[in-house]
């Protein structure tokens, strides 16, 4: 099999770092494991293995018809028999294989806001759904919503995967006492709700001052980013939370920390969770998106948007460390088992070969 990972970016983010996991994780066992990135590089640039082919297609506006014509070629040049398009890449994809009908294309929705899919602009999807020969779907409600709104009854729900862990950074020093350091890892934006965790952490200072939160994440250019930042300035934050930017090698640095913490007011499958049990970490998350179903009960799983409860899930994980670090081993187990590359893998190994 000869297959193309297509993603519009490389910037840090779950389907970009998707797109580069199946690309790496796929190459020693297909003939042709390919990669392009159609709008901009980015860090994760880096991470792509030397044996995949890779293509960054600097496409500058939706329709660019040059960049079409350069993707047609590299797909020529490579025997490529599927696209494999991740999130928003599927409009370019959907205009090559109408020029190249021998094409399949499988159109791969990592939608985070699955709790809010009433809202979602469907026009080009729709229109474009017709060339799809099937769908990936990364939580079970975005599989429902291909079937009953774009139609296409080839819908897989596919779980996301993780790469191996890397080597323990030991270089790494982080503040806060050991035992009480918390971790985020959410890009920051009004989705992932940075101030609900801000809030929630403030009544767990209360109780105990040693506990140390640490954030990681882009920071765009947006009032929330700003206001988020600017809480960390002020008391009685800027001593006890910590913001170190955005971090590539993730899975190196996490065991450091204690506990791992998502606030999103909505999710696909979130890979930060995923990471959190690769590392052993005692998890607390919103209940949205495929979270609550993956943690199962080795975490704590608290509705959305409900500072409340967020705060007694931290109280709860500070009076009961044993409890915590039990549950954590058995999520660890569980996402080595289901979560790894291996067992997806193939799965989605079958699924091309039945649509070639």
């Amino acid at each position: 099999m000869r297959i193309l990972q297509l993603i519009d970016s490389l910037a840090i983010g779950g389907a970009e770092r998707m797109a580069v996991n199946y690309a790496n994780a796929i190459c020693d066992r297909v003939e042709v494991s390919a990669l392009c990135s159609t709008r901009e590089e980015g860090p994760l640039r880096e991470l792509i293995k030397p044996e995949v082919p890779y293509l960054y297609l600097a496409r500058k506006r939706r329709l660019d018809v040059a960049a079409v014509f350069r993707l047609k070629r590299f797909i020529k040049q490579h025997q490529i028999e599927i696209i494999h398009a991740h999130g928003s890449s599927y409009f370019i994809a959907a205009l090559v294989k109408l020029m190249t009908p021998r094409l399949k294309l499988i159109w791969h929705d990592h939608y985070g806001n699955s709790e809010f899919l009433k809202d979602r602009n469907t026009g080009y999807l729709r229109v474009f759904s017709t060339l799809f020969n099937a769908v990936f779907s990364v939580n079970k409600k975005l599989v429902i919503w291909a079937k009953r709104t774009l139609k296409v009854e080839k819908t897989f729900y596919v779980k996301n995967f993780i790469a191996e862990a890397l080597p323990y950074d030991i270089t790494k020093n982080f503040q806060g006492a050991r035992g009480k350091r918390l971790v985020c890892v959410a890009n920051f934006r009004e989705q992932k709700n940075h101030h609900l965790l801000l809030d929630a952490f403030e009544k767990l200072l209360e109780t105990d001052p040693e506990y140390t939160l640490h954030l990681f994440g882009e920071t765009p250019d947006t009032l929330y980013a700003k206001s988020i930042l600017q809480r960390l300035k002020e008391h009685p934050f800027k001593s006890s939370v910590f913001y170190h930017g955005l971090y590539l090698k993730m899975s190196a640095v996490l065991p450091h920390f204690d506990a791992g913490v998502l606030s999103s007011n909505s999710e696909g499958l979130p890979l930060a969770l995923l990471e959190y049990g690769q590392a052993g970490l005692a998890v607390i998350t919103t209940d949205v998106g495929q979270c609550k179903q993956v943690l199962d009960d080795a975490g704590i799983c608290v509705p959305p948007e409900d500072t409340e409860a967020f705060a007694s899930a931290l109280l709860h994980l500070e009076e009961n460390p044993l409890e915590a670090q039990q549950k954590a081993k058995i999520f660890q187990n569980k996402v080595q088992e289901h979560y790894g590359a291996p067992s997806i893998l193939i799965e989605v190994l079958s699924i091309y070969a039945q649509i070639i």
